[in-house]
């Protein structure tokens, strides 16, 4: 008689949910019947963001459907997660429907709070997601239509936040963008940081500040963002600072999903525990978290969830075969990241580095060679990574 097929169930159907998918549904087809549950009918390439606020392409070339990106012998569930049963291995959904695991990946992303902060919905601009891109891009359109310049502040509404580049990408790429629209003379350009830096890890944040130097962008370190004043267009921090401006662009503001939160494997602002190599929560070592999701001294990030994601998988596939025991999942997550940072419309740097590395000296030059890699790697996102190939 045949050995009955361990369930793992994964939830989110981003890039790292759709990585350990697909490595599970070719490695472990013959151990574990895998269900990838995802929300949303479409993976969505976010690094392409910035680029869509200037240069007004249509975001369709950004989505694919899950089922074309997904291995075809995963189930793919179309639900919405309400809460997790973690003594009865059960997952509770919107629709009523509940589905029982064995192991559980959870890669669920982060939620924004828009109304965390006063006045961020109806001052502050953001391209986090589709929507916040089309209002900005009207935004924008109203400010160089003026044609008077004025204040632009890019700012960071709270900690954590995913892709900490996003905003140094949207300040570089502003800049350059004003100098084409002939309104760079008269635009200031302010950077609220809420850390000691622009950028939290040192080595690569004095190559940065140099950048902001050269062109003129005014840095604001330690600026906690309490309150945006959207009447007065100001900009206050917890500190008592202000900063007026005439457009808003903010990082808005990130916590764990709300189903985890107040969850016994999730801290308080809903990110879920695990160790920081093996990716498992110590507690119950069958749950597994990784990308946005997890509580991890690491960039949320793309790329960090691609590295996580293998990582998780080839484990799971050891434990599937028999090869380990659960309790003996192996260190194979090293805190590698890799990022690609626009610093204008037409330049890039390449930053790479783990827990125990800062970003290596090729990190340093930017040049348009690491531009065209970035804009063009929606093809190796879409046909490579997402595949567990890459």
């Amino acid at each position: 008689m045949s050995q009955e097929k361990a369930k793992v169930v994964i939830l989110g159907g981003g890039t790292g949910g759709v990585i350990v998918a697909n490595l599970l549904g070719r490695k472990a087809k013959k151990q574990a019947d895998v269900t990838l549950v995802s929300k949303q009918d479409n993976v969505f390439y976010e690094a392409d963001l910035p680029f869509r606020i200037f240069d007004k392409k249509s975001l369709n070339s950004m989505y694919k459907p899950v089922r074309k990106v997904v291995n075809k012998r995963v189930n793919i569930l179309k639900e919405e997660v309400t809460g997790l049963d973690i003594e009865n291995k059960s997952v509770s959904f919107a629709s009523g429907n509940n589905l029982s695991f064995d192991y559980l990946v959870i890669a669920t992303g982060a939620h924004y709070d828009y109304d965390s902060v006063p006045g961020f919905k109806e001052g502050a601009n953001h391209y986090y997601n589709e929507e916040g891109i089309h209002e900005l891009r009207k935004s924008l359109d109203d400010f160089v239509e003026k044609g008077t310049g004025g204040n632009v502040v890019v700012g960071i509404a709270d900690l954590p936040f995913k892709c900490p580049v996003a905003p140094l990408e949207g300040i570089f790429m502003m800049e350059h963008f004003l100098r084409r629209k002939k309104l760079r003379n008269k635009t200031n350009l302010h950077y609220l940081s809420p850390i000691g830096g622009a950028f939290s890890i040192e080595k690569a944040n004095v190559h940065i500040e140099k950048k902001f130097a050269k062109k003129n962008i005014n840095l604001h370190t330690f600026f906690n963002t309490e309150t945006i004043h959207a009447d007065k267009k100001v900009v206050e921090s917890l500190e008592g600072d202000e900063i007026e401006y005439d457009l808003l662009l903010m990082v808005p503001p990130h916590t764990g999903q709300l189903y985890l939160q107040g969850s016994p494997i999730a801290d308080e602002s809903g990110w879920v525990n695990v160790n920081t190599k093996t990716l498992q929560n110590e507690e119950f070592p069958f749950i597994f978290a990784l990308g946005d999701t997890a509580n991890l001294p690491v960039s949320k990030a793309g790329s960090s969830a691609h590295y996580q994601a293998m990582a998780v998988a080839h484990n799971l596939v050891d434990v599937l075969k028999g090869k380990i025991d659960i309790s003996e999942v192996k260190e194979k997550y090293n805190g590698h990241a890799t990022c690609l940072v626009m610093t204008s419309l037409t330049s890039a740097m390449f930053f790479d580095f783990n827990y125990n590395r800062p970003p290596f000296g090729l990190g340093y030059i930017s040049n348009r060679l690491f531009y065209y890699f970035k804009k063009y790697q929606r093809f190796l996102y879409f046909y490579g990574f997402l595949s567990g190939r890459m």
